[in-house]
């Protein structure tokens, strides 16, 4: 499938799955031919059990793991082979935020700006003060992230994700904590 006709066939939806299905070694099915369309523009959420494959299949669309028969778009671009193409175009906060415990909040935001190819050095500061501030974690910026809350992580997390203008945020579990 060429790229113009992968582009094609996904309509509006910045998130296309087609009968989207992983399953794991031993057998475990953990996502069972999911077919789902999230239009542009759109707040979209997930609901289930634990262990109903919303983590999984947040992993499939994200390219971290690989579905085992299916197919599923992001941005009109099949996943995960187009995924060098599509994440810098997506903001995400999956399974919690990886952070250095031994950095500040503002240390950590710092190196997650810094870690992204297309982000201005120049402007770097004012991006990651921008960021706590809407998450709210302004007075806590200096704060090491090891003294953080859960919630706090998260909103730090959430800020990480914020940090550049994104075509799609992906969110997994953002109100936990």
């Amino acid at each position: 499938m060429g790229e113009a006709s992968a582009t094609q066939s996904t309509g509006d939806g910045v998130i296309v799955t087609r009968a989207l299905t992983k399953r794991y070694r031993g057998g475990q099915l953990a996502v069972d031919g999911l077919d789902l369309t999230v239009p542009a523009g759109s707040v979209f959420g997930f609901l289930g059990p634990n262990g109903s494959g919303k983590t999984t299949t947040i992993r499939m669309l994200m390219g971290l793991i690989e579905p085992t028969s299916g197919t599923a778009h992001v941005l009109g671009r099949p996943m995960p082979r187009f995924a060098r193409a599509v994440l810098p175009q997506v903001g995400a906060l999956i399974e919690g935020p990886a952070l250095y415990g031994f950095l500040s909040g503002r240390d950590n935001l710092l190196r997650y700006d810094a870690a992204d190819p297309t982000a201005d050095p120049r402007t770097r500061h004012a991006r990651v003060a921008a960021a706590l501030e809407r998450v709210g974690l302004t007075a806590a910026a200096g704060k090491k992230a090891k003294a953080y809350s859960l919630g706090m992580k998260q909103r730090l997390g959430l800020g990480a994700a914020l940090l550049q203008p994104r075509r799609l945020l992906v969110l997994d579990e953002p109100t936990n904590g």
